[in-house]
């Protein structure tokens, strides 16, 4: 009785904190800190004056609501659906066949990380009103689906190509040696241990989807986003917009739990347990031209479309021609500061996210359970947010607390950290996992103290995890839009911010915008090439 007794107190522990060694306190305290810091914006939506639950019923019960959600949800299933199987089918064509150049299409598949949402949407639209003026196929679910698709699959295909890298291959070989076929093999091993890459990669995609504003204002296809900022800024209904971002906190959620479901309870392949074999590759044979070609025919309009359309618009503003129509002069002037502007407020939020990601990754890896679940779903809310709501929860918090911040470059870093910082966590998660606790355990029995093991062997394991995330918050940060308009200090401009004004009216003026969107472009090129050589590591 007295064993069960102590033992009852211990799993009562293991249940909130994990099993094992306990949690520093420190880090606790820190997770949660981190955690309530990420859930101030969302606090800030139901605690704020002039919200109330007759509110929220009255914003649900409009004829507009219903139609706004059916539309959210459409194009979180059409996008949800194409980046999977562009994310797993290209990882498996890259990894696991004898398709020409792997190395060449890791880079090409992982380059439309590079080009914002946004820019993206200008191009395809400047493309359409130049070669196809009379055509609105761009326009609508259509053009929504295609342009949001090939600019988020990448968050697919990278995890997915290193989950394929990691797994080994005795487990198909002796799923094939007990009579299964190619296809079942796949079905019934393969596929079930890519969950958590897949996963995690689909949580990422949506909850962009979710939370897009710039390209979707763009191509005319309103969602509960847009709408959103169209109360708040247009119509000057706060309050309303407010009621309607609590329904996208609840789509958030509802994401949140599909993405832990279709986890389950499966976990990474972990480092230090014995030597990975690699599959045989799969020998394409004739009909390796057809993918090749199927493999162009993704790529050509990720990248082309965008680098056609803003290299043919640089060039016609170096020439100084203009387009019919165009409206509005270029500053040249301008482009340097804001691209400096773009890198700082990038790189800063890049290194206070990976800081800020480490006590609840670490939480959330070390010491699983109740605690660390929670405060790892905590971050992932913000990530839903509209941009326009982040700020002004931002905005009115500033004023009220912490008003020497307000409309200074410390309170626009904040709002890039809280919106993606569930990269951050998600990448340094998957490092940690991979480096396994069971050798910390280790370096402990050699006598290795807490910070002797964390800097000589789990740090230098989970890098890879960490850098990943740090590349993904700086190459995010450096395309946000929404939250930039409403928090880029006073006299100030970033990239993002320039180029919006050049193309947010009646009149677009693709040509003024192109030196902003080239400069996005290249801004991005540099953390996209990053994360691809640590995927081209794991390519033959």
């Amino acid at each position: 009785m007295a064993d069960e007794a102590a033992a009852a107190p211990r799993a009562g522990r293991r249940g909130l904190t994990g099993a094992g060694r306990r949690a520093h306190p420190l880090v606790v305290m820190a997770a949660l800190a981190v955690a309530a810091a990420s859930l101030a914006p969302a606090a800030y939506l139901v605690l704020r004056e002039g919200f109330s639950l007759p509110l929220l019923a009255k914003a649900l019960s409009t004829p507009a609501t219903p139609e706004l959600l059916a539309r959210t949800a459409v194009l979180l299933l059409t996008v949800g659906a194409v980046t999977l199987v562009l994310g797993v089918g290209l990882a498996v064509l890259v990894t696991r066949t004898d398709l020409p150049l792997p190395r060449l299409w890791v880079v090409l598949f992982t380059m439309p990380l590079a080009v914002p949402g946004y820019v993206s949407a200008y191009t395809w639209v400047a493309a359409s009103f130049r070669y196809l003026p009379k055509s609105t196929a761009i326009f609508g679910l259509g053009g929504a689906t295609l342009v949001l698709s090939l600019g988020l699959f990448p968050y697919v295909f990278l995890p997915a190509v290193a989950a394929l890298k990691g797994l080994d291959a005795a487990h198909e070989e002796v799923a094939r040696s007990l009579g299964l076929s190619a296809w079942r093999t796949w079905w019934t091993v393969t596929l079930p241990q890519l969950r958590v890459a897949v996963s995690a990669g689909m949580l990422i995609v949506l909850l962009h989807v979710l939370a897009e504003f710039g390209a979707l204002e763009m191509l005319s296809y309103p969602t509960l986003t847009t709408a959103v900022m169209q109360r708040v800024q247009v119509l000057g209904s706060p309050e309303s917009g407010r009621a309607l971002a609590v329904v996208l906190v609840g789509v958030a959620a509802l994401l949140l739990l599909l993405e832990r479901l279709a986890r389950g309870r499966a976990t990474p392949p972990r480092v230090g347990r014995g030597v990975v074999r690699d599959s045989a590759r799969i020998p394409l044979g004739r009909a390796r031209a057809a993918w090749t070609v199927a493999c162009v025919a993704v790529a050509a309009p990720a990248l082309g479309v965008p680098l056609y359309v803003a290299a043919v618009g640089l060039i016609d503003a170096l020439g100084g021609g203009r387009v019919a129509g165009a409206a509005t002069a270029i500053d040249w002037a301008r482009l340097g500061p804001a691209a400096l502007a773009t890198l700082a407020f990038a790189l800063l939020a890049g290194l206070v996210a990976t800081l800020a990601a480490l006590p609840v990754s670490w939480l959330h890896a070390r010491h699983p359970g109740r605690l660390a679940s929670l405060v790892e779903r905590s971050v992932w809310l913000a990530h839903s947010l509209p941009g326009i709501i982040l700020a002004l929860a931002l905005v009115y918090i500033g004023v009220r607390w912490f008003r020497p911040l307000y409309q200074t470059p410390a309170m626009l870093v904040a709002a890039y950290v809280i919106l993606f910082l569930p990269l951050a966590v998600a990448s340094q998660h998957v490092g940690l996992r991979a480096a396994g606790r069971h050798l910390d355990e280790a370096a402990h029995s050699l006598g290795y103290g807490r910070l002797r093991t964390l800097a000589r062997v789990t740090l230098p394991l989970a890098m890879p995890g960490v850098a990943t995330g740090a590349l993904l918050v700086l190459l995010d940060s450096a395309k946000e839009l929404t939250t930039t308009l409403l928090l880029v200090p006073t006299g100030m401009s970033t990239l993002s911010t320039a180029l919006w004004a050049t193309t947010n009216g009646e009149v677009l003026d693709f040509t003024a915008a192109a030196p902003y969107g080239t400069a996005l472009i290249l801004l991005g090129v540099v953390p996209a090439y990053l994360l691809a050589r640590r995927t081209l590591r794991l390519v033959g």
